[in-house]
């Protein structure tokens, strides 16, 4: 079973001179109970996901495709993806492909070259895990790499320090 972190790049040569070349690249993944949780917009139930960095080389359009026996469900995001907040930075999403004949997400989507995105692989229905691949294709590789979900809290606290006024005799 390959690692979580594996990353698979491979190029489709060009097949005449001044044809534009397609590059795929590949990222492999495991939903487990121990993955990250979230509950999506009207939906009840716990739903496990693993968040994606997506980096790609150029700017152009890419094209990110679920291949897994479990039904999926794809978000794509500007920056960071705040599970609190799901609808914060998102562009885009899908359940099945574009003709609904599959329960794989594709979704395409225009990438501004080395900038950093974040794509989530969930499942349509809650409390499913099991193996998963992305596959994208586009006009350069793209580094996929699992990123883990931190959350961060502010607190502020109003301190209020006692104060004595008044006139004091000396003993």
């Amino acid at each position: 079973e390959p690692s979580i972190e594996q990353i698979i790049h491979f190029q489709i040569a060009p097949l005449a001179k001044g044809k534009n070349v397609v590059r795929i690249s590949h990222y492999s993944g495991v939903l487990t109970t121990s993955s990250f949780t979230f509950t999506r917009n009207g939906r009840s139930g716990t739903f496990y996901f693993e968040a994606i960095e997506v980096t790609p080389k150029r700017t152009g359009n890419y094209t990110f495709t679920s291949n897994s026996t479990i039904d999926s469900y794809g978000y794509l995001y500007a920056n960071n993806f705040n599970p609190l907040n799901t609808t914060s930075n998102l562009l885009t999403h899908a359940d099945d492909n574009g003709d609904e004949t599959s329960d794989q997400f594709s979704l395409t989507y225009t990438l501004q070259a080395d900038t950093s995105y974040t794509l989530v692989f969930t499942t349509f229905d809650p409390d499913l895990t099991g193996p998963f691949s992305i596959f994208t294709m586009g006009p350069s590789r793209i580094s996929l790499r699992q990123l883990s979900i931190l959350s961060t809290f502010s607190i502020a606290t109003t301190f209020t320090t006692p104060s004595i006024s008044g006139k004091y005799d000396a003993l």
